[in-house]
Order: structure tokens, then sequence, then C-alpha cells
């Protein structure tokens, strides 16, 4: 039964024997998971539990198909829509379906357009948590193009923005207190930023803490790269945080854009600088060469660094060979001129490289571990447990919508993230220098991470009546942080 068809009929669940109705959105929820009336039951009214709503309700938000209703999946974007993209396969996927770097996808543009619609709706979605006040980012609204009202997000989806966003703040401040003392500086690697207002914050004159010597990268394809700098220097709030930006080219032998660069203003964060790469994340992945061995449990055709995000199965021993022997073959090592080796670094993924093959993504992150020769560090922001029934449920749903994530099919559980970190460095003992790989669930954050205060605070700016979906929700994503080296130390 269609939505067109349930908007004529009177929609119910079951509650103490009573038929309550439903709202809009919970019809056309319900649409996509019933398709016949409940037997006995009038012919005008569809009947489910309180429990099958719940259900029906939640795999439908985290299908992606809800109008304008994104979800934890997509705490970055709702999955569809016109723009650049963002939380979706952020600094790989491009305008067109045509490839900007080495081993760009040759998706269709009608995936691409799905995938790159996430940056503008993750704004709106940041924009919705700070109007309503859940977390405080001035520089919101100038990255989200929406129409007055339009911004407003469930609540559900505020405090997932809220909990994953105060999250990796803490493991930022953490390693940004940790290397305080570093004279040379530290530096911070955003891969995928898209729009993304952290360093803008962070080098804020009414930024709470001081960050002197705090050289911050982000990461990105050219075009998003491009237009965040049309922000920069069209936003007249902005400078008195950063500098007129500086355009620098270093990258277009690997593929690249141009980079752009701006000092922060402030005499309280002196000598930090943020700059912004134009550069598709496969042509670091391809510098890294021979390749990194395919990790456990990953089916052959997933190893290509072109491959497509799409695909779902193996693919042929032909289709193997080909992806085997056309990768992008770097002439030199890949190099980003203000990436200083000699820094203590934090890198940072915010559902960036869960939509890449894992060997691609492994090799981002060797690329970070065998370039930086002082302590490093990494936040990862990703979903898990696809294995349990809404795992299932909510991979189906976006398999229905031609979308995978690669890495979920790998590193399915918090204990399977951390061995990740591992045997990518982030360990201690004997000869490997200090270390460690810790994980948090937002669901765990939410109740360890935030004080009693603060969950009172943030449960008076609106209810949250969906109870039993956020603990769900919440549970199918993780934050997992590693370090390895002396000097930094991000137990928490």
């Amino acid at each position: 039964m269609s939505p067109l068809h349930l908007q004529h009929r009177s929609v119910h669940y079951r509650y103490n024997n009573r038929h309550l109705p439903l709202g809009c959105n919970d019809v056309r929820a319900s649409s996509h998971f019933l398709s016949t009336p409940q037997t006995g039951s009038s012919p005008d009214i569809i009947c489910i539990s309180t429990r099958e709503l719940h259900r029906t309700r939640t795999a439908y938000l985290m299908s992606g198909t809800a109008p304008s209703i994104p979800n934890l999946l997509t705490l970055r974007g709702r999955i569809g829509g016109g723009g650049v993209t963002r939380g979706r396969y952020r600094g790989v996927i491009h305008r067109g379906g045509r490839g900007h770097g080495p081993g760009a996808p040759s998706a269709s543009a009608a995936h691409d357009a799905t995938i790159q619609g996430t940056d503008t709706d993750a704004a709106v979605s940041r924009l919705s948590a700070v109007q309503i006040g859940y977390i405080d980012d001035p520089y919101a609204e100038l990255f989200a193009q929406s129409g007055p009202g339009a911004a407003r997000r469930l609540p559900i989806i505020n405090r997932g923005t809220y909990a994953r966003t105060t999250a990796i703040d803490k493991l930022v401040d953490k390693f940004l207190d940790e290397t305080e003392s570093s004279t040379e500086g530290r530096q911070i690697v955003s891969l995928g930023a898209g729009t993304d207002t952290r360093s803008l914050r962070l080098f804020s004159p009414s930024a709470p803490t001081p960050r002197k010597r705090v050289i911050y990268h982000e990461i990105d394809f050219p075009a998003m790269c491009e237009k965040k700098q049309r922000i920069v220097c069209s936003a007249p709030q902005l400078r008195s945080i950063l500098s007129d930006p500086d355009t620098v080219e270093e990258l277009s032998h690997y593929g690249g854009g141009n980079s752009w660069h701006s000092k922060a203003v402030a005499e309280k964060h002196k000598g930090s600088e943020l700059w912004v790469h134009g550069l598709d994340l496969r042509a670091i992945a391809a510098s890294q060469q021979p390749q990194q061995p395919l990790p456990p449990g990953v089916p052959i055709g997933s190893r290509g660094l072109h491959a497509s995000p799409f695909t779902t199965g193996s693919t042929t021993q032909h289709e193997e060979q080909t992806e085997e022997t056309s990768l992008p073959q770097q002439k030199e090592p890949l190099t980003l001129t203000s990436l200083n080796p000699n820094l203590p670094t934090l890198i940072i993924s915010e559902c960036c490289l869960c939509y890449l093959p894992p060997p691609t993504a492994s090799s981002i992150v060797s690329f970070f571990t065998t370039t930086i020769q002082s302590s490093l560090s990494i936040v990862i922001y990703e979903p898990i447990k696809p294995d349990d029934a809404f795992g299932k449920m909510m991979v189906s749903n976006l398999a229905a919508r031609e979308i995978r994530m690669p890495t979920l099919e790998v590193y399915k559980e918090a204990e399977d993230q951390e061995r990740r970190l591992r045997e990518a460095g982030f360990s201690g003992g004997e000869g490997k220098g200090i270390g460690g790989a810790r994980s948090k669930t937002i669901e765990q954050i939410w109740e360890e991470w935030t004080s009693q205060e603060e969950k009172e605070r943030v449960d008076a700016l609106e209810g949250l009546d969906e109870v039993e979906e956020w603990k769900l929700l919440a549970g199918h994503y993780i934050v997992v942080w590693g370090w390895r080296g002396v000097g930094v130390d991000l137990e928490i």
C-alpha cells in the first residue's frame, strides 16, 4: 500500500485496546512495512501494536526514506537531496559521477546525488541542535542552506547530534590538553570535513580555552573545499577568527585541487592555522604501496580503490583482477607540504572511512601511522551491529537505496573496532611505547559522559518520548579512539 493510499485512510495503533491515530510521519512509516489491513479490522483502519509502531517507525527513520527526517545514521545529514557530500563517502564521491582524483568511482549521477545531498542536510541538522540550545555553535547558520523554520529536527536526532558532537569535542580537548607543552605545536587532521565548524569554534575569540600552535587540517574533495573557502571569504563574522585565505598549489600532481590556509586571528590562539586540502582520499590510499593485506572477513572484490560503495556481494575473478591492475599508481609518495611529521597528531573520521572499502580505509590510516613520527591519536565515529534484528533491517533498508557501508561488514562490534585500531599500531606494550584503544556507543556516551545536571538541561529543551527508539539507535553507533607514543594519553 502506497503512502498516497494511506493518506486517505485512518491509521491507528492499539494501546490498551483503544485505537489511537498516528501522526503524518507515522503514516508514512507504517506504509513502508505494512501492506494490508489487520485481519478482522475495519477496511478503513490499519492496526499495529505500540511495539510494531516503534519498530516500523524506527526502521523507517533508519532507511533514509523519511522526508525531512534524518536519523543517527545520518546525523551529518539525510540520505537524499542535492548538494555536496558530507557524511556519506566524504572526500571521495564527486559531482556528476565524475572523479576528480586517482581512482575516483564511476557511479551513476543518480547514486552520486543520493550521497552528495548529505552535507547540506547535515548543516541543517547541526543548526537545529544549535537553535534549540543543545550545542553552542554561532557559525552553524553560515553553512545551513534552509529557510526560516526548516532546520527543526526530531528530539531523538537533536540528542544524537548533541551526544556525538560533545563526545568528539571531549576527545579533541583531551588531545590538545595533553599536547599543550609541545613547543613546536600539534596538529589535527579531519578526513572529509565538509562544512564542519569545529575548527572555527576552536579558533573563535570567545572559545573558553586558548589553543596556541594548533595546525588544523581538513581534507575533502576540491569542490567541497572551494565552497568552504567562498563561505569563509564572504562571511564578515569570520574575520575575527581567520585571516584572508591564501591559495596554495600542492596537490595537482595527485589529481587534487588547490589547498588554502588561514591563520587564527585571536592572540589567545597565536600560532594556530587552518589548512583545507582539496584531495580525493583515495589518492592517500593509493600512495601506500604495496597494498595492505585484506582484513579478515573481507570478500573478494573489496580491495580496489575505485570499488563502488553501492555494489553488494562479491565480484568475479575477472573483476577482482581489473580492480587490482587498475589501481592508481603514484609516481612519488604523496606529501602535504603543511603536514609536519614531527608534531603530535590527531586524526578525526566522522562517518567517512565507513563508506570506503576496508583495505582503502586501512591504507589511509596507514599513511598517517607511517608518516607521523611523533605521537599519533585517532577518533572514528561509525555504525556497528549489522547482524542483530535492527541492524539487519538498517542494512536492508540502505541496500534498497543502493547504499552500502563496507567497513560495517568487517568491524561489526565494539571489540572489532578496537582491534582495528590495535592492529593499526594504536596499542601499548614493550617496544611500542604508550598507547591504547577504547570505544563507547552513543548510548554509553550519553549515560556515562553526560553529567546529571547536563542531562536535566538537555531534557528540559524539548521532550523525548521515543526513549526505546533512542536506546536502539544510539546503541548502533560508536565512537572509537586510539593513541600511541609518549606524551599523549587519551584514557577517559
